[in-house]
């Protein structure tokens, strides 16, 4: 039986906001929080190995997450019966959850998020308690812990999913591509203030266009937004499905969705861009003066180990972010795809400016 619950995420953030600002007037100091940093090793004396003794008194996590229903039922109810913990999480986009997280701060209903980018985190930074996971040693340099504060728990691609049954003879081969009349309101783009794979998209053609030129960068987002037809999906999740629904032809997407998307049957073809591919970590975080912090440090720790990264990349076809799981054949090799290496630093410093400066564009053509 799962041990956990499920709730949507349908507040507004105002109202969130209130209701923050009433928890904080009526409630006590939030608990001290242990100190941060690398904890021990994971081992069977400590009760890590088997579900044992290590973890907060109650036996509760309350998990925000904007990652997919299939990461959560894989990872949420193993852990859950694991360690004999009660898990509920509350879904929605990177962009809402992280707001709602900052909103309570004074007061934190949540433990942990699960899921999102580093861009959308790092304009929260003091959402986030510092937490370096006690396996962190054992990931692939990309995805070890350099800020304090965000858990690279595996590495997602900026891809294009195109609809087989609908695309005729039209060649998708990346970005420009997707500048064919023949498209005009038929691409799926999610909004950047709520979708970190959208931002990640605006990077690749930022970098992987413009090539360092930010006019000519925008040049061609602009032009791209001319195609759009004025219409952006309400997340990362409502792009993948329009495409493979047969609402939209195109789309913008992230790497997990297209190959689930094929492997599922789907009439889906998985397009990595020629003009470049942004290669991110998936993240999560442990929230600031949390209720539960030591098991919100246990999930952290349990979504690093072996087994967990094993599920993402042979059931859920996620890369993982250790190197000693087995790739099934499905992956193509990262040597096949156009790396880009972007600044990341800048990026996700500057994810706020540069979101702004394309809902500023999209608002110019399209008025009103």
């Amino acid at each position: 039986m799962k041990r956990f619950r499920r709730l949507a995420l349908a507040l507004s953030i105002a109202m969130i906001a209130a209701s923050a600002a009433g928890c904080k007037s009526g409630s006590s100091e939030p608990s001290p929080q242990p100190e941060s940093g690398s904890q021990a090793p994971a081992s069977e004396a400590d009760g890590r190995g088997d579900g044992g003794t290590v973890g907060d008194a109650e036996k509760k996590l309350v998990i925000y997450s904007p990652s997919t229903e299939a990461q959560i039922n894989a990872v949420v109810p193993l852990f859950s019966e694991k360690y004999g913990i009660d898990c509920e999480v509350i879904t929605g986009n990177t962009g809402e959850i992280v707001a709602r997280a900052d909103a309570e701060k004074e007061a934190p209903y949540a433990d942990v998020i699960f899921g999102g980018g580093a861009s959308t985190y790092s304009q929260y930074r003091d959402v986030f308690e510092d937490y370096v996971t006690s396996n962190d040693s054992e990931l692939i340099d990309t995805c070890k812990n350099t800020t304090g504060y965000i858990t690279n728990h595996n590495v997602d691609a900026t891809i294009i999913v195109v609809n087989t049954d609908l695309i005729g003879d039209i060649e998708i081969n990346g970005y420009e591509d997707l500048l064919n009349p023949a498209l005009k309101g038929k691409i799926a783009f999610a909004d950047p203030t709520v979708s970190s794979n959208a931002y990640a998209h605006i990077v690749s053609m930022l970098e992987g266009i413009g090539g360092g030129d930010e006019a000519a960068g925008w040049d061609f987002i602009a032009r791209f937004i001319e195609n759009l037809d004025g219409k952006l999906q309400s997340g990362s999740g409502a792009v993948w499905k329009a495409v493979a629904d047969g609402e939209m032809v195109v789309g913008t997407s992230y790497e997990e969705a297209g190959i689930t998307l094929v492997r599922d049957g789907a009439p889906i073809k998985v397009v990595y861009a020629k003009e470049g591919v942004s290669v991110d970590p998936s993240t999560s975080g442990l929230i600031k003066n949390c209720k539960h912090p030591e098991n919100g440090k246990l999930f952290l720790d349990f979504l690093m180990t072996k087994e967990v990264q094993n599920i993402f990349c042979s059931e859920l076809g996620i890369r993982p972010a250790r190197d000693d799981v087995e790739y099934p054949d499905y992956f193509v090799p990262a040597s096949e795809i156009n790396v880009l290496h972007e600044d990341k630093e800048f990026y996700d410093g500057n994810s706020q400016t540069i979101v702004n400066r394309y809902m500023d564009v999209f608002q110019d053509v399209y008025p009103g």
